[in-house]
């Protein structure tokens, strides 16, 4: 989708320049944490990560983008199956806010440039299962997430497995994601319905 402004697409400008001196140290300081402390850099790639946020990967992999920046009291976790990997894969400029947790099993992909907001929830896995449940069994699903470029999540929002949410769609603040979203569409409501179409957000 084209910038009405003339810009790349899915871009917001950034300006050190205009940024007060808190915040530029704030910037400088998760960079080194999570470069240093979680090593999650890599090259031209370096991510924010804030104060208290926890990184598991055990039989997987927690990749984070260029300038991807992670808030407090985040949880990042791509913790694999007996015999297969999982991959948390987040993209340059991406913001996920305080409280919220993603946690991979299977693949969980997140594109550049989207706003996840706090208390969020993203899993790729049901993490139990129901034992004698009437109506037989669902049919099998690719498990793995993926949501697109330039996606806005609000507030408490909840994303399940199998779901694809397309490129600059919205999903409004305490919606239960159960389906997949198709791009430019806003969805809201328990489990998630599309409301319109849309152009964008900013």
């Amino acid at each position: 989708m084209s910038d009405p402004t003339g810009g790349p697409p899915h871009t917001r400008p950034i300006r050190a320049a205009s940024l007060p001196l808190w915040r530029i140290a704030e910037i400088l300081w998760g960079i080194v944490r999570g470069a240093v402390f979680h090593r999650l850099a890599g090259f031209r790639r370096l991510p924010i990560v804030h104060g208290a946020v926890k990184v598991r990967a055990q039989r997987g992999v927690v990749r984070l983008g260029h300038l991807c920046e992670i808030h407090e009291r985040v949880v990042l976790s791509a913790m694999g199956p007996e015999g297969g990997r999982a991959l948390l894969s987040i993209g340059e400029f991406t913001s996920i806010w305080y409280g919220t947790v993603i946690s991979a099993k299977h693949a969980i992909t997140i594109g550049s440039h989207c706003a996840i907001s706090w208390n969020c929830t993203i899993v790729d896995d049901d993490m139990h299962e129901m034992l004698g449940a009437e109506g037989g069994e669902d049919a099998p699903r690719d498990p793995a997430v993926h949501i697109g470029d330039h996606v806005w999540i609000g507030a408490a929002a909840m994303v399940l497995k199998g779901v694809t949410i397309g490129e600059d769609a919205v999903v409004a603040a305490g919606a239960l994601v159960t389906r997949d979203v198709p791009p430019r569409t806003l969805v809201a409501g328990v489990p998630a319905k599309p409301v319109r179409t849309i152009a964008g957000w900013r």
